[in-house]
């Protein structure tokens, strides 16, 4: 997913880029674009990070309801 993650960055800092003017992307500079898409990468990592883990949770209670209903209809 890293390289999702870094394409994704580098078109949102590129898309940036074309919403200024010549003088305010020299003002810049290529330095303060790349640490912005270090940020970007950053934030991003974070949401995809967070998404999955709250996948994860869904999925393992998901499982112990699957589990618990199994075990009371083998009851009956």
């Amino acid at each position: 997913m890293t390289v999702k993650i870094k394409g994704h960055a580098k078109q949102v800092v590129e898309r940036f880029k074309i919403m200024l003017d010549d003088g305010q992307t020299e003002a810049i500079g290529d330095e303060h674009f790349s640490e912005l898409e270090t940020l970007i990468e950053a934030a991003l990592g974070v949401v995809y990070s967070q998404a999955e883990h709250d996948f994860a949770k869904e999925l393992e209670e998901l499982a112990h309801r699957l589990r618990k209903k199994s075990s009371s209809i083998s009851k009956d």
